[in-house]
């Protein structure tokens, strides 16, 4: 397996990190766009925009310029920028550059690096494999291979393939990938909920199929795992926007109370591109209107919008968990009017601190109702 100490050596002006490596390496962090999501990728500021970078990948960086590369092209790329002539280190800061300038041969190394790197044509290598054949297959000519098919014998995958049965789209039923073996049987790598549904049915004969020849047992189950991992799953605010222009009740409801409080759902889940007043904790939304009604959900909303005012709201859904569990259940003569003083009497960021350190949505909303609760009873006392 590569490291990226194999790829450093001998080049002290480029850096490089493998995405999984600990510790993150002090030069990154500048040039993220926004942390680490939840199915563990992230982004980076390249000279070409944002790019993605997924568990395995490679980062390298050279002269304050970042790129991204999979594990398998990253050598060969470090090699041609090890060929590259150096951008160096003018060591000019703003004070010298005024006063001496910086060096044309700096300027133009520059300058015929960055053409250099936006000529450079994209690297594509031949398609791998056989065309498949597109082919309708009578559902008793398949089966699966248990050697590295997942079992479904679980309650998930049960229930799964009770719903597709019950409520079968043809709409969502996209082509099997299927194994055409040298005996001519047919093996099932990518689809056997499908099939299985499909099965349980007496109107539903036969399913499209993408047929491939593969060279043996070891080349299917690794295209089983290459399917499996190149999928890419939603993120909550691209399924909120979808079911919102599918006219979900659900979300047609969180969209009403979240506009009625003065606030807008970001379409982007990283806070670097939220504006003042957006937020992004839909599911939350969600979960507090099913558990505690609209009009608690309505209320914690609108003392979000008028207490943070103006404020991007970083720590948003901690504050909205918060603020759910102290009205949810109010302590004794609990007055609103000065649960909205005690918030008002710091900033998002300033609340924010109150979690810095603590790991789990759970934690970070017990540490701010308490730090909340605590500003509610000094308002009192005074």
């Amino acid at each position: 397996m590569m490291h990226s100490q194999d790829l450093m050596a001998a080049s002290a002006d480029i850096h490089i990190w493998k995405h999984g490596e600990l510790p993150m390496p002090d030069w990154l962090p500048q040039h993220m766009a926004g942390g680490i999501a939840k199915n563990g990728t992230l982004r980076l500021n390249t000279e070409f925009g944002h790019a993605r970078v997924n568990p395995g990948d490679v980062v390298i960086e050279r002269c304050g310029t970042v790129w991204v590369r999979p594990i398998e092209e990253a050598s060969g790329f470090v090699d041609d920028l090890r060929k590259a002539p150096s951008l160096g280190n003018t060591n000019v800061g703003p004070g010298k550059a005024r006063q001496f300038g910086i060096a044309r041969d700096t300027k133009n190394s520059a300058k015929r690096a960055r053409r250099k790197s936006t000529e450079r044509r994209p690297q594509r290598f031949p398609p791998i494999g056989s065309q498949p054949s597109i082919e309708w297959l009578h559902l008793g000519r398949l089966s699966i291979d248990g050697s590295y098919q997942r079992s479904t014998d679980n309650a998930a995958s049960r229930r799964l393939i009770a719903s597709i049965a019950a409520k079968f789209d043809w709409r969502l039923c996209g082509p099997l990938v299927v194994s055409r073996r040298h005996d001519d049987s047919l093996v099932i790598i990518d689809g056997q909920h499908r099939w299985l549904a499909a099965s349980k049915r007496d109107d539903i004969p036969q399913l499209p199929c993408c047929v491939f020849r593969y060279d043996n047992r070891e080349e299917e189950a690794r295209m089983f795992i290459l399917a499996n991992r190149a999928r890419k799953p939603i993120n909550r605010l691209d399924d909120y926007f979808a079911a919102l222009a599918a006219a979900d009740e659900d979300a047609i409801e969180i969209q009403q109370i979240v506009t009625d409080a003065g606030l807008r759902v970001a379409r982007s889940i990283s806070s670097t591109a939220w504006s003042p007043g957006e937020i992004s904790f839909t599911s939350s939304i969600a979960t507090s209107i099913r558990r505690f009604g609209p009009a608690i959900t309505s209320a914690v909303l609108t003392d979000i919008a008028v207490a943070f005012a103006g404020q991007k709201l970083l720590h948003g859904s901690s504050i909205f968990g918060a603020l759910v569990g102290i009205m949810s259940r109010p302590e004794p003569d609990f007055d609103p009017d000065r649960l909205m003083a005690a918030l008002q009497t710091r900033t998002v960021e300033e609340w924010g601190t109150c979690v810095v350190g603590l790991s789990g949505g759970d934690s970070r909303v017990v540490a701010l109702q308490g730090a909340i609760m605590d500003a509610y009873r000094e308002e009192s006392a005074g």
